[in-house]
């Protein structure tokens, strides 16, 4: 269901509000200006109680408005069900993140502090999750001493190192618009966070810039103006580890290889050149195999002990860090069993005696099933072609 739809739904469970709920069409900004205060407080609290994905989607919105997160402390979950609280848990450890002052009713009456209106000086960044290769983008946006506003986006590859770096120049609304739109796009939805983790992770990028990469030329232009000096600053990845300590369940850890399996996470295989040493040869061998009746099985086996001596060695390392970076995310969203599933198969990862675990044997069965498939699909298509050609001989 669309929020404009659960709007509408609200609109008839809250008759004194809906004069002010339907002129808004669904856009939350427009609604948050037209509600008063009160009304605002009314219509979430229902959506919380009746819609949560999209009460989550209204108040997202919100908090970007100057008085979104008065609005948001302002709410209790005490009547609430259990699929609203943890929205409203979310957003309000969403907010505290931000370093504002957020009490929920479990400690005492709520009070925030006003995060800073992007008509105000601003500094932020925010932190895409890994695509399937193991790449991310990464923002930085901040006022323009020019006037303005300027976005830093980088593309970061834990084993290639700064592989794109882009700069964008705009106005304060623009840049608004560009903060929604990084912050609602699904599966790749950005995170907010400080400025100087985002430098961090840019800093420790280009410390490891692979031979093979060439360092963006946009990148050595701005380097001075992103200030990577200051070391003392830590990466999202590590402050989550200085934050949770305990060790993850087995529960844990296997709802953590189920998002890999559902694609939210990982494979984050190696590089192509890697791949293909290890795999081209069982590719070359089983092409090469006489007759539809080829052992698919032995190849499939072979397939899966090769890609799994992959993973282990330096991209096992690289992984690792990948994992403690997703665990941020996961714990800047309020869920540290998921951050603390990320951290203890990061761990498993790091030193010598290297342990793979679930989390990255899910990894390694999601790209052997891939490759193994393919080859399949190239082996039957082999057949055929040869079965047409003696058939016109």
């Amino acid at each position: 269901m669309s929020l404009a739809e659960s709007l509408e739904r609200a609109a008839v469970a809250c008759p004194e509000d809906a004069d002010e709920i339907r002129p808004a069409n669904g856009d939350p900004s427009r609604l948050f200006q037209i509600l008063e205060p009160e009304a605002r407080e009314r219509v979430l609290l229902w959506l919380l109680a009746n819609q949560a994905d999209q009460a989550q989607e209204l108040a997202e919105a919100w908090l970007e408005e100057a008085e979104g997160l008065t609005t948001i402390a302002s709410l209790s979950a005490a009547e609430l069900p259990k699929d609203g609280k943890k929205v409203l848990r979310k957003l309000i450890h969403r907010a505290r993140s931000q370093g504002n002052t957020v009490n929920s009713d479990e400690e005492s009456e709520s009070h925030v502090a006003r995060l800073p209106h992007v008509d105000e000086s601003i500094s932020v960044g925010f932190l895409s999750p890994y695509d399937p290769r193991g790449g991310r983008l990464i923002y930085i946006v901040e006022s323009n001493p020019a006037g303005g506003a300027q976005v830093f986006e980088a593309l970061i590859d834990e084993d290639r190192g700064i592989v794109d770096f882009q700069v964008y120049r705009a106005g304060r609304r623009q840049v608004k618009s560009f903060i929604r739109d990084v912050t609602h796009r699904g599966r790749f939805s950005a995170t907010e966070t400080d400025a100087g983790t985002v430098r961090a992770l840019i800093a420790r990028g280009a410390q490891r810039q692979s031979e093979s990469q060439k360092i963006p030329a946009s990148f050595k232009e701005w380097r001075g103006r992103l200030q990577l000096e200051d070391r003392g600053v830590q990466t999202p990845g590590e402050r989550v580890i200085e934050a949770l300590s305990d060790e993850a369940s087995e529960e844990d850890l296997s709802a953590l290889a189920e998002k890999v399996k559902e694609g939210e996470i990982g494979p984050w295989p190696p590089q192509p050149p890697v791949l293909e040493e290890w795999v081209g040869p069982i590719r070359e061998s089983f092409q090469a195999s006489a007759g539809e009746s080829a052992d698919e099985d032995q190849m499939a086996d072979a397939m899966k002990e090769a890609i799994g001596t992959c993973y282990g060695g330096a991209l096992a390392q690289v992984n690792a860090e990948r994992l403690a970076e997703t665990a941020y995310l996961y714990w800047q969203k309020g869920e540290e069993s998921l951050a603390r599933a990320c951290l203890t198969s990061a761990q498993s990862l790091k030193g010598d005696g290297v342990d793979l675990g679930p989390v990255t044997g899910e990894c390694i069965r999601v790209v052997t099933e891939a490759l193994v498939s393919d080859l399949k699909e190239q082996r039957a298509q082999a057949v055929a072609a040869s079965a047409d050609t003696q058939e016109s001989a």
